[in-house]
């Protein structure tokens, strides 16, 4: 689409929304139809149509109150419909709170890690920059618990704060050498009967410490003092035996290990 089509598509939204009775019903109707299917050319209509319309705000000298909208609706084209490049602007023209939003996303974080439903919350939430809105048991804690490597890195969104927010709580998990972790996250996060695998957990603290750490030893001591412990038990366990078939670790897995 060449600019002065995408010029006169714009002069057609807003003259549309000028000589409407009901502009916000007009657009929420566009938008709900036109989320039904993510295409190109749908996409380029949803971002023809909330460019019109806050042109039309700026330009108009109406004032219109914002109808009231059934929840339901609303609720589904944020949860499940709208992409979510638009959701910022389209909690600014419906004025959606941020607490509202907050709300339904909570719906969304309970589903199981790897569903559709909640790889799109996270995404709005890091959309959002609402990470640390979230106690560490709602989202942080089950990925970390689950090693979801991928969500994890989706969720400290390279931003340095979230890094360190990631590496303070795995080294408050492994405070006391790692064996109070389950103590830990029954007492000061309500997490029990955890099926926890300590191996795949250590591993991941490890990798990144190695990746985040900056060698902060003072800062993450928890970390720090792990990694040597983990280095320490290799060196004993695959170095020094000399019946090879004693070796309680192969090279291969030690250096998948350190990665």
């Amino acid at each position: 689409m060449h600019l002065h089509n995408d010029q006169e598509a714009i002069d057609l939204a807003i003259n549309h929304f000028n000589i409407s009775h009901q502009p916000y019903n007009d657009l929420f109707e566009y938008l709900l139809l036109l989320s039904e299917s993510n295409n190109n050319n749908n996409m380029n209509l949803l971002n023809c149509l909330i460019h019109s319309f806050f042109q039309w705000k700026t330009q108009s000298n109406k004032t219109i109150a914002i109808p009231h909208i059934d929840e339901n609706l609303i609720s589904d084209l944020i949860l499940k419909k709208l992409p979510i490049k638009f959701l910022q602007d389209f909690c600014e023209i419906f004025k959606i709170s941020k607490d509202n939003l907050l709300f339904l996303l909570r719906t969304l974080i309970f589903y199981p890690l790897n569903s559709p439903s909640y790889k799109r919350a996270l995404n709005i939430i890091v959309k959002f920059n609402y990470q640390l809105e979230f106690s560490p048991d709602e989202i942080l804690l089950p990925l970390i618990l689950q090693t979801k490597d991928h969500l994890i890195h989706v969720y400290m969104d390279k931003k340095p704060q979230l890094e360190g927010y990631v590496l303070e709580l795995l080294d408050y998990l492994y405070e006391g050498g790692g064996k109070k972790i389950r103590e830990i996250l029954s007492n000061q996060f309500n997490i029990r009967n955890l099926n926890l695998n300590k191996k795949a957990l250590g591993k991941l603290a490890v990798r990144y410490w190695n990746i985040l750490g900056n060698e902060q030893t003072e800062k993450y001591p928890n970390l720090s003092t792990l990694q040597h412990r983990r280095t320490l038990s290799y060196l004993i366990n695959v170095k020094y035996f000399e019946n090879i078939e004693e070796k309680t670790m192969s090279d291969e897995a030690w250096n998948e290990l350190i990665e």
